[in-house]
């Protein structure tokens, strides 16, 4: 049984998801790289329970929850974790240039080697190595649940890393700073460095709220309420069909084509040159890479307020389950 399951939990997944999990691992081609059906399942099951904060499942979320999963990136993360050789030598191949673009991004032009530096020194905690040399530890793909794309989740572990070091230079400073115009320009130069940090995230995140109200506030009343209803009110599927007089399969497909309209208006918004006008300021449209790292940030813990977006049309419910 993979490590770190819980040995009752992991069997009743097992039954339960039977037919979700054969097609999932099918998917994600994690036959090529020799992880077996039941190595994937405990990553599918890891991922799950740590999402959902308990080793039981809630049934009627958690096969939506799995198919949303990066399962491609999820199989090779489990390869990497059982240390097969062809599947390190296809990440280093795909992802060092990832990792090294990312790492100049986060420190600036002009420093390639400190760039080099950075991108290549969390390969050891990939791997599972102790920076001390002794027994091998956890791997740092222990966190990798599958949620964001694998190279998005890379460049979050590369920039929060560089912040970590920035942090530590700093209390090194304190201690050797008795001079106080010293320890301001040390908090100074700390503030710029911080600021460094992904910049696109900054420059590219209030674009995408903007993008999601301006679209939200374009959806059918109807469809405003039922991701109202799910998203806000915490409805189950069941909860809304009866409200609204449907089947659950229904109402379980409306959501779903509600979120694929939703995102085709918001790469639309995105990608649209805007003129000045009612309050706003002129932009370009984004350029398809860009409109893809927005999308990438939705997967991680965007910062956005739905219910503020979609205060108005939420109703009060009375009565029946919570």
């Amino acid at each position: 049984m993979p490590a770190e399951v819980s040995t009752s939990g992991f069997a009743e997944f097992l039954v339960v998801y039977a037919s979700v999990l054969e097609s999932l691992h099918l998917r994600s081609n994690a036959a090529r790289w020799k992880v077996s059906y039941e190595e994937f399942a405990g990553a599918l099951y890891r991922s799950a329970a740590h999402f959902f904060g308990a080793a039981q499942l809630p049934a009627e979320a958690a096969e939506t929850y799995l198919r949303s999963l990066r399962l491609e990136d999820l199989a090779l993360a489990c390869a990497l974790r059982l240390g097969s050789e062809s599947a390190w030598e296809q990440f280093v191949a795909d992802y060092r240039p990832v990792l090294r673009a990312a790492a100049r991004a986060i420190v600036g032009r002009g420093r390639e080697v400190r760039a080099q530096e950075l991108a290549d020194s969390i390969y050891a905690e990939l791997y599972g190595i102790s920076p001390s040399g002794g027994n091998r530890k956890n791997s740092l793909l222990d966190y990798f649940h599958g949620r964001s794309k694998l190279a998005t989740w890379l460049r979050s572990v590369l920039a929060q890393r560089y912040v970590d070091t920035l942090r530590a230079a700093q209390r090194i400073e304190s201690l050797d700073d008795d001079n106080a115009d010293r320890r301001g320009a040390s908090s100074e130069r700390g503030n710029s460095g911080f600021q460094n940090v992904d910049p696109d995230r900054a420059r590219l995140l209030p674009r995408l709220a903007e993008a999601v109200s301006d679209a939200l506030a374009a959806l059918p009343a109807s469809d405003r309420l039922v991701l109202s209803l799910y998203y806000v009110q915490g409805m189950t599927l069941g909860q809304i069909a009866r409200m609204r007089g449907v089947h659950e399969a229904t109402a379980s497909r409306r959501l779903q084509n509600i979120r694929i309209e939703l995102r085709g208006l918001v790469e639309r918004l995105l990608a649209q040159e805007r003129p000045p006008g009612n309050g706003r300021a002129a932009v370009n449209g984004l350029s398809p890479a860009e409109i893809q790292c927005c999308l990438d940030y939705v997967q991680e813990d965007w910062p956005f307020d739905l219910a503020s977006a979609l205060t108005g049309i939420c109703v009060p419910i009375e009565g029946g389950e919570k």
